[in-house]
């Protein structure tokens, strides 16, 4: 079966297309850049240069395809303009659906982020769930309109599913949108760590390896039109962060912002740079609770969570590994962005 995925050079739809590769699939990737140190590499891969907002490199790109993964997105929460969303993550995401409908392509996958649904209450968000306050991040209002159109297309007749991953972490390229990631090796390589205050409040973090896994599920068993959690344990802030520290075996201080105060750093950063991702409401949207609930990717598809405590060591070892703990005294205020998913066009 030869298989198109867009954003095979961002995080998830680079595991995800190696995952494949291994499972012996043809893959077709549509990238930007053919050099990109994050290019996945096998015998069954053919590589296409375009871009999802031009139709003529999608449709060369997905010809004798059966089965679409669209992840490529602009995975930055905020620009000084919103055209570059508007462009890329919906009139793309347009464009993708167009030319799988015109392919007769069987089924594809749509990667959205839990972004769409915003903060939650009390108990944990499910797919029935509306959204309770106004949209945040011009990214999530990006991806909720994607979605709808992702929908419009399902009652043209194609068969289209979605999946909202949390927020993704775990082994895998050291990309913009492995943001949880970019924490860890923050809090790895420095001695001194500015960190929000914001210990109490909750969100869901999704394993890697289970995002694209519950990919690969949703192509199986989705049902057209429908929206799928894939979602992890969810985890408060503070714990996130007790748990880094400890697998890590670090000793660093760690200095805790009030909310406010950072608040009034990001109003300044945003008067001296209008494109910093620093802003008041960025700080407003980790002080609030992001819990997910994932019975029914787990019920449907056979979705499963790996342990929180057990991801993160994983994902410490690999880091380790692979050369991301370089010692740096300096000290540097640190956040981290959105319910991010893969992105492929930057």
């Amino acid at each position: 079966m030869r298989i198109l995925i867009t954003g095979a050079t961002g995080y998830i739809g680079n595991r995800l297309a190696n995952k494949l590769l291994m499972q012996g699939e043809e893959i077709n990737i549509l990238v930007r850049d053919i050099r990109s140190f994050y290019l996945p590499v096998g015998k069954n891969i053919r590589v296409f240069n375009g871009d999802i907002t031009h139709p003529e490199s999608i449709a060369a790109a997905i010809k004798g395809c059966e089965q679409v993964y669209h992840c490529a997105a602009i995975a930055k929460l905020a620009l000084s303009d919103r055209k570059p969303f508007m462009d890329i993550n919906v009139t793309g995401t347009k464009n993708i659906l167009l030319a799988s409908l015109h392919a007769n392509v069987q089924k594809l996958v749509f990667t959205s982020s839990a972004g769409v649904w915003g903060p939650s209450l009390t108990i944990p968000f499910t797919e029935k769930d509306s959204r309770i306050e106004p949209f945040e991040s011009d990214y999530d209002l990006s991806k909720f309109l994607a979605e709808n159109m992702v929908k419009e297309f399902v009652n043209k007749g194609l068969n289209a599913v979605i999946v909202n991953p949390g927020r993704v972490y775990g082994p895998g390229p050291a990309t913009y949108s492995n943001a949880v990631n970019r924490m860890i090796r923050y809090i790895l390589n420095k001695k001194i760590v500015c960190l929000p205050k914001i210990d109490d409040y909750v969100s869901s973090y999704s394993y890697i390896g289970d995002v694209v896994n519950g990919h690969i599920m949703a192509m199986q068993k989705g049902q057209a039109g429908e929206n799928y959690i894939l979602g992890g344990e969810n985890i408060s802030y503070g714990k996130l962060l007790q748990t880094i520290r400890d697998y890590a075996l670090t000793n660093n201080h760690v200095l805790k912002i009030p909310v406010t105060l950072l608040k009034g750093i990001a109003f300044l950063s945003r008067m001296i740079n209008k494109n910093t991702e620093l802003t008041p409401s960025l700080i407003t949207r980790f002080a609030k609770h992001r819990m997910l609930n994932s019975e029914k990717a787990i019920k449907e598809l056979g979705y499963h969570i790996t342990p929180f405590a057990e991801g993160i060591k994983t994902t410490i070892d690999y880091l380790k590994s692979n050369g991301y703990t370089t010692p740096n005294i300096q000290t540097k205020f640190y956040y981290y962005g959105k319910d991010q998913v893969s992105t492929g066009t930057p």
